[in-house]
């Protein structure tokens, strides 16, 4: 793994900025091939039939490089990973009843596996079949942190009883805004049809733009569900890696705390509520993405494209502590 930076930081009275460039590259990573495939078709071939069935080939054991044997996983080291990233921050010290913190990170993590001992393709290029954005790569990432003395009103007054109300008040949070994890539909059909006739599995068929509006998104259609057709046999599909983004996130954990002094110096009460998912907003954490043809080619899953799960909701705890 090879890692490197450039980075410009500035303080402008409390608060320092920071604009860099990261990058991370990843060689000779760890992944995986079958070495024992049937050849490409294999089972559409004449002569693997099985002559004791009409119609149907041999097992794949009789007609693999190595007969006999089934699959067998070659673990190499020649895996490739490519991280790029603008990297923005400022970051405020605690002055006058204020300190925050601000992240943003715009990047692109591109690679063969997303994980240690992944399986690339037993029959093309890893390049062309495999390359393409990791499952866990978030274009977009921006959190900002946050800590805020509400003025003391009370105390202005000169009335007691008031400032114990309304002074001693704090509000802090973290809020998060990012990019979903990428993903590739996949498909399967009703009658069971061997689309390769190999033993890799094919890929959807894409015939447009999958990709929609956000104004033409509802709950049952997250993505153009009508650019996906079923592969025909003899064809591996041409879906790439990770044509699409799953949702993102958008959350506000707050936490607002009220400090009541006692008779004794440094010895008070703290009342404090934290609310994660604060404005309890719905946040979608996953869609349907496997589509189901029948044998013309319709697709028959009322519920392809919809979105199936969310993120918990709004969640509140209530504390109070004695501090002397």
């Amino acid at each position: 793994v090879m890692n490197f930076s450039f980075c410009v930081q500035h303080q402008l009275r409390t608060t320092t900025f920071d604009v860099a460039y990261v990058g991370s590259l990843g060689r000779h990573l760890s992944v995986q091939r079958n070495i024992n495939a049937i050849p490409l078709f294999a089972r559409f071939d004449p002569k693997n039939a099985d002559p004791t069935q009409t119609g149907t080939p041999l097992q794949d054991n009789f007609f693999r490089p190595h007969r006999g044997y089934g699959n067998i996983n070659d673990r190499m080291f020649t895996g490739t990973s490519n991280y790029h990233s603008l990297q923005v921050s400022a970051n405020r010290r605690f002055a006058k009843g204020v300190q925050f913190g601000l992240a943003y990170t715009w990047s692109k993590t591109l690679t063969v596996s997303s994980g240690d001992t992944g399986g690339l393709t037993s029959y093309f290029a890893d390049r062309s079949w495999n390359y393409g954005p990791a499952n866990y790569d978030q274009p977009h990432t921006l959190v900002f942190n946050y800590i805020y003395d509400v003025p003391r009103i009370g105390a202005k007054t000169g009335f007691r009883p008031v400032g114990w109300v309304l002074d001693n008040w704090q509000i802090s949070g973290i809020t998060s805004f990012m990019s979903g994890n990428p993903f590739t539909p996949g498909f399967n059909t009703v009658d069971g049809q061997d689309i390769t006739g190999s033993t890799d599995g094919a890929r959807i068929t894409v015939v447009g733009n999958p990709r929609l509006a956000k104004s033409q998104k509802t709950f049952n259609r997250t993505f153009n569900t009508d650019v996906f057709k079923r592969t025909p046999q003899g064809s591996f599909g041409n879906a790439g890696v990770s044509i699409l983004y799953g949702p993102g996130i958008n959350n506000w954990d707050l936490a607002i705390s009220k400090r009541i002094p006692l008779f004794s110096e440094g010895c008070y009460v703290q009342f404090r509520t934290e609310m994660f998912n604060a404005w309890n907003h719905t946040q979608f954490a996953g869609q349907n993405a496997t589509a189901r043809f029948d044998k013309n080619g319709v697709q028959t899953d009322p519920n392809f494209g919809a979105y199936t799960s969310a993120a918990p909701p709004r969640i509140i705890q209530l504390s109070l502590r004695l501090m002397f």
